[in-house]
């Protein structure tokens, strides 16, 4: 049986995310399972996910996939390069993954491995690559966001890499070698900077890069798919006949949430079936209904101010994501924020931190850390994955759970307590204990509860139907 791989935060899942499950079948024939990892309560930018893990992984089964897994918190709120080793390795380790799926907004797959077959952060001792560290150093110095001076760094790098070997082999030249390299020199003026900036400018392409460069550097066979990402993914509003964006509809449902009565709230997302699938909504719909509010930005700034404002730049310091730089600028930044009742704290305190010196993202990120205590010592520490956390899983979903009990080379946890276990291990029980702080965070602030994971049970869908 084939087994696609899905990367995903659906936060929350809309008819976009719909669309790449469908997509699979339909290139791989219906009897493929598909093996989800999701991020959990916490998404890549650092923020609460709108609702829990439980009700976006009912709403995948619900929805076509088979086996639903959590990706753990220390990578699942990382950069690119983090979220995306953390993802691959699990599928990897998983042994039973033969395909991955994904999407980006580039529609080439052959350009982005090629990007992805360059590492110019290994590329150390070579011209091209010591240019590339040089270059990335240099602008960072400068106060360039770090995406940014990565993007013109690595611009410098394949120019660089393109004059060498023309050097290094005139046209006259025909030794194997020499072919090799030209094709590297033309394959690398197709990438003009222009180009290389638009495909690297796009969240989902500088994902769908990492990505591939993580199953080359951990040597997996499984086989990569690109979905071209299509219609109005980052529009900030919501446009009929046009996937929307995850962006767009959390904002709708978090302004409604804040301005209307509960019953008009509820009404009023009837509007939004268009755009989330009647699984997601349903589930989210239950949650809201039953005093579960949904999560956003705001609730993450809130909680972390105080801890900002109590904590030395040099405490901050060490706190992961964050930095003696950030640290001090983010403690100089809040010095004369006052809330003023006309605008959301979260709106406040972004016009105060936003800086072109440090990526908002990463601000948020390294909230989130200082929030439930990862440090910049964890980040060393932790690097791989150390445990599959099951969410849910179908009956077809059943048999490639059994497969993965008899092979996979990470231990499978179907409740919490499965992790005592291995309580030995400083990084096993280091990242599941930061999973349950973070899992803890959310359900405190959404419904006023904590511990849950001890009374969590997996969910089934089975004959239809969900079982919790």
């Amino acid at each position: 049986m084939r087994v696609a791989g899905i990367v995903a935060e659906y936060n929350p899942f809309h008819t976009g995310h719909l669309y790449l499950l469908n997509k699979v079948r339909e290139e791989l024939g219906e009897d493929t399972a598909i093996v989800v990892i999701m991020s959990g309560d916490f998404v890549q930018r650092g923020i609460p996910a709108i609702s829990d893990r439980s009700s976006r992984a009912c709403a995948l089964l619900s929805s076509g996939a088979d086996l639903v897994l959590e990706l753990p918190f220390t990578f699942a709120t990382g950069s690119a390069d983090r979220f995306a080793r953390g993802s691959i390795l699990s599928l990897a380790k998983s042994t039973v993954v033969t395909d991955l799926f994904f999407g980006a907004e580039h529609d080439s797959l052959e350009d982005l491995l090629y990007i992805a077959s360059l590492d110019p952060e290994a590329d150390s001792g070579s011209e091209a690559g010591d240019l590339f560290h040089s270059r990335l150093e240099e602008l960072q110095k400068e106060g360039r966001p770090y995406a940014a001076a990565w993007q013109e760094a690595f611009t410098a790098y394949l120019e660089a890499r393109a004059e060498t070997a023309s050097e290094e082999c005139p046209e006259t030249t025909s030794s194997e070698s020499c072919l090799d390299a030209r094709h590297t020199t033309t394959t690398t003026t197709r990438f003009s900077s222009e180009r290389l900036a638009a495909i690297l400018k796009e969240p989902n392409n500088i994902l769908a890069i990492s990505y591939l460069r993580e199953l080359k550097r951990c040597g997996s066979d499984i086989k990569p798919h690109l979905v071209h990402r299509e219609n109005a993914y980052h529009e900030e509003g919501l446009k009929e006949d046009s996937f929307p964006s995850a962006t767009a509809l959390r904002k709708t449902i978090l302004e409604r949430y804040d301005t209307l009565t509960k019953p008009e709230f509820i009404r009023s997302l009837s509007d939004l079936l268009p755009f989330i699938p009647d699984t997601m909504l349903a589930e989210m719909l239950c949650q809201w209904n039953h005093e579960t509010r949904p999560m956003g930005e705001n609730d993450l700034i809130e909680a972390a101010l105080p801890l900002l404002r109590a904590s030395s730049s040099e405490k901050l310091a060490e706190t992961a994501h964050m930095g003696p730089h950030l640290a001090g600028y983010l403690k100089g930044a809040i010095r004369n924020l006052h809330y003023d009742g006309n605008e959301s704290v979260s709106v406040l305190f972004r016009k105060k931190a936003e800086t072109r010196c440090f990526a908002y993202t990463r601000i948020l990120r390294a909230l989130s850390s200082l929030l439930v205590g990862q440090t910049a010592e964890d980040l060393t520490a932790l690097t791989d994955p150390k445990y599959l956390r099951l969410l849910g899983f179908s009956e077809k979903g059943r048999t490639v759970l059994k497969a993965m009990r008899g092979q996979s080379e990470l231990p499978i946890l179907s409740r919490a307590s499965d992790a005592l276990h291995y309580a030995k291990d400083p990084a096993f029980a280091r990242m599941d204990e930061l999973d349950r702080i973070s899992h803890d965070f959310w359900t405190s602030h959404a419904r006023g509860t904590f511990e849950e994971d001890f009374k969590r049970e997996v969910i089934q869908f089975k004959r239809g139907r969900i079982y919790r």
